[in-house]
């Protein structure tokens, strides 16, 4: 396995690693929800290839499985906060 090559698995498996964390963590994070969303594409684009490639049914629905969780992960850090009336906690009034 060649440096730039490590740099990348090394780096995917880090945002993945925050992606899951992220998941439990009850604070919400921008970063964990920018990270969230290229771990997203990344495995939408791997489910497609394992399907292309190999027609391998149980890769392609983890694949699957994991953007659905990821997007979820990054809405959830994303999206605005709401207090208990249901606005937007900056434009309480």
């Amino acid at each position: 396995m060649g440096t730039q090559t490590a740099i990348i698995f090394i780096g995917v498996a880090i945002a993945l690693a925050v992606t899951v964390w992220g998941a439990f963590r009850p604070r919400r994070s921008i970063l964990v929800g920018v990270l969230a969303l290229p771990v997203a594409v990344l495995c939408a684009g791997c489910g497609w290839y394992a399907y292309a490639e190999s027609q391998s049914l149980p890769w392609t629905t983890g694949y699957g499985v994991v953007v659905l969780l990821s997007l979820g992960v990054a809405i959830r850090h994303l999206r605005p906060e709401r207090d208990r009336e249901g606005r937007d906690s900056d434009r309480a009034g």
